[in-house]
């Protein structure tokens, strides 16, 4: 009975537990911020981007970091606290758009939506283009400025909105982009791969050239020296034929020469002929 009774406490337990942790993770409180605040610098900031030739400082764009920093400190000192880095990615952005399909700022709406996160805020204002979608109407775009609930900006960037039909091919023609890319890389590589393996091969063909050319010489002369030795083994030979022969005739005459003498018959064999000088 104790045994059935723990079982329905446990249960309830663990489900409190559970609730306890869901209730501590939903608790969290939002970023705070001063709606004014975020608003005037959204806008400012749109504004600036709009009129930065007007300006003078349409120029950042191409500017280094060190001329970045000094125009942070100025425009801040004049009201709007935004980043260097900020301001030239947005105005980049923005010049990209008017370049492009959005055509010139007609008009930026007074509504401005304010999404704070965890810690930064972003806001989204519409703006109007002199171009026009398909059906005829005005195009427009979104600046997305995030900055954190002190108001300072840290990044911002245009939006052009597009149809459907737009984002199909705008993600149809990167497709392509990217696959002409990769396969011409991968055609590249494979001509470098093979230019590569050609200069190695003839690398190779000429070392097996040289190495053959050595090895021919190497036998062409063991050949030579063969036949040098053979020639005069041969030379040597029919000296030592010409000497016999010569020691023949020498013993038979020397031997004819002591019978007639002696009266007493005398074997050119018992005559050892010790040496032969030419001359």
């Amino acid at each position: 009975m104790k045994k059935i009774i723990k079982r329905p406490v446990l249960l309830i337990l663990m489900l409190f537990l559970v609730l306890s942790m869901t209730a501590c993770g939903g608790s969290r409180s939002k970023l705070e911020y001063d709606a004014d605040t975020v608003e005037k610098n959204t806008k400012n900031a749109v504004a600036i981007m709009q009129h930065a030739e007007e300006l003078g400082i349409s120029r950042l764009a191409e500017a280094e970091d060190e001329e970045l920093v000094e125009f942070e400190a100025w425009i801040k000192s004049n009201g709007l606290p935004i980043k260097g880095s900020a301001f030239k990615d947005g105005y980049l952005s923005f010049r990209e758009a008017v370049n492009g399909d959005l055509g010139e700022v007609v008009s930026v709406a007074d509504n401005t939506v304010i999404t704070p996160g965890d810690d930064s805020i972003t806001c989204d204002v519409v703006l109007t283009g002199t171009k026009t979608f398909p059906d005829g109407s005005p195009r427009t775009a979104t600046a997305e400025i995030i900055m954190t609930k002190g108001g300072t900006i840290t990044s911002a960037v245009i939006n052009v909105d597009r149809t459907f039909n737009e984002k199909i091919i705008n993600a149809a023609l990167n497709t392509v982009l990217g696959m002409g890319t990769t396969f011409c890389l991968l055609i590249f590589i494979s001509i470098v791969i093979w230019i590569m393996g050609t200069v190695v091969q003839n690398m190779e063909n000429r070392k097996t050239k040289a190495r053959s050319e050595a090895e021919n010489a190497a036998i062409n002369a063991a050949a030579q020296i063969a036949e040098r030795e053979e020639q005069s083994r041969k030379q040597n030979a029919d000296a030592s034929a010409g000497d016999s022969a010569l020691i023949a005739v020498i013993s038979a005459a020397i031997a004819a020469y002591e019978s007639e003498r002696t009266g007493v018959a005398v074997s050119p064999d018992t005559f050892i002929v010790r040496s032969l000088r030419r001359r």
